[in-house]
């Protein structure tokens, strides 16, 4: 399933890449998120609990910058994760790209292709998308108030 989630954030270009590039600091922006610690570099155990329909889940797994070029402002990251208890699990192939539109704004644009297994697979495309779209756009909600804060 791929999303692409685009939305302007208040900061400059330099902050919003800085932040999102801070793994354990940017993942406080995603709902459900629990605990995000560092597994060796550029490497970051995670843990989510989330809910899908009628299915509850926490969700453990890792987040790996796959790359990352600070110049160009974009990044790539692979996130895989598992709840053993419900017998699913997800691989999301991501990239960002921060884009200055001027001094104290910069576009955020965020891409995702993920595949669901097991019985999170079987949940259906339209649950599972609203599920995610949700979660990327609350990322992008959480993360611009952050920012906002930081610059204060």
């Amino acid at each position: 399933m791929k999303l692409d989630i685009c939305s302007v954030v208040p900061a400059g270009r330099d902050a919003t890449w800085a932040l999102v590039m801070d793994i354990p600091k940017a993942a406080t922006c995603i709902p459900g998120i629990k605990e995000v610690t560092p597994d060796g570099e550029g490497r970051f155990q995670a843990t989510m609990q989330a809910r899908v329909g009628p299915m509850g889940m926490t969700l453990n797994g890792t987040i790996t910058i796959v790359s990352q070029n600070a110049e160009a402002g974009e990044a790539h990251f692979l996130v895989e994760a598992g709840d053993k208890r419900v017998g699913g699990g997800v691989k999301t192939n991501m990239s960002m790209k921060v884009t200055a539109q001027s001094d104290n704004e910069t576009e955020l644009e965020i891409v995702s292709d993920t595949t669901f297994m097991g019985r999170l697979g079987e949940l259906g495309q339209p649950i599972i998308r609203r599920k995610a779209r949700n979660t990327l756009e609350d990322f992008s909600k959480n993360l611009s108030k952050l920012l906002k804060a930081e610059s204060e």
